[in-house]
C-alpha cells in the first residue's frame, strides 16, 4: 500500500530542506561574536585604558619636572627671550671659576632649554658680590661666564658662535651687598636666550 502523504522527501529535496534550514539560522549565529573574540576585544580595551593612564602619568611627571627645572633655573620667559639665573655658589666654589661636578645636572637643564631655540642667540653674564677689588671681581665673573660657555659647547654641543659672554663683576647687584644673603644673590650667572 502506498503512503498517503502527498510529499515524500527525496535525497535532493532533503538536501535543499536542510540547506534552507541552515540558511535561516545562519544570520542569527553570525550576529553574535564568538566568546573568544569578545574576550579579546575587552582585553584590548583594558590595555588601551592602561596605556592612556600611563601617558597621563608621564605628562604629569613631565610638567612636574619642568616646574622643578623652572624654579631651579629661576627661569623667566618673555615674548622675546628666556632668562635663567644660576647662583654661583651652586656652580663654583667661592672665588673659583671651575665648574663643580655636582653643577653639571643644572647646566644640563640649561643646555636643554637653549636647544629649544636653535636660531636663538645666547648671552652669558657673570656677576659677583662686592667683596674684593673691582678688577678681581670683574675678571672672576668673566672667567665664570666663559666656563659656563665652554661646558655648554663641549657637553651639550651648543654652537660656540651663538654664545657671547661678559663679566660685570659687582657692577649690577641683584640685592644689597650689606648682608650675606644679599651677597649670595649677587654671586650669579645669568643666561639669556633670545628667541
Amino acid at each position: 500500500m502506498m503512503n498517503s502523504s502527498p510529499f515524500r522527501p527525496t535525497g535532493l529535496s532533503l538536501f535543499l530542506l536542510l540547506a534552507w534550514t541552515g540558511l535561516t539560522t545562519a544570520p542569527a549565529q553570525e550576529k553574535q561574536p564568538p566568546p573568544d573574540t569578545e574576550k579579546k576585544q575587552i582585553e584590548l580595551e583594558r590595555k588601551q585604558l592602561e596605556l592612556e593612564k600611563k601617558q597621563l602619568d608621564l605628562q604629569r611627571r613631565q610638567l612636574q619636572l619642568e616646574e622643578a627645572a623652572r624654579k631651579e633655573l629661576q627661569l623667566q620667559e618673555t615674548e622675546k627671550a628666556v632668562t635663567m639665573k644660576l647662583e654661583s655658589d651652586v656652580l663654583f666654589d667661592f672665588g673659583k671659576a671651575e665648574i663643580k661636578p655636582e653643577a653639571e645636572q643644572t647646566l644640563d637643564k640649561v643646555g636643554t632649554v637653549i636647544a629649544q631655540f636653535p636660531e636663538g642667540r645666547v648671552r652669558i653674564e657673570g656677576h659677583t658680590d662686592s667683596k674684593g677689588s673691582r678688577k678681581v671681581n670683574r675678571e672672576l665673573s668673566k672667567r665664570r661666564a666663559e666656563a659656563v660657555k665652554d661646558w655648554l659647547v663641549k657637553k651639550k654641543d651648543i654652537p660656540e658662535s651663538i654664545i657671547t659672554t661678559v663679566g660685570f663683576g659687582e657692577m649690577k647687584p641683584a640685592a644689597p651687598n650689606a648682608s650675606p644673603d644679599g651677597r649670595q644673590q649677587n654671586r650669579r650667572v645669568e643666561i639669556t636666550v633670545e628667541k
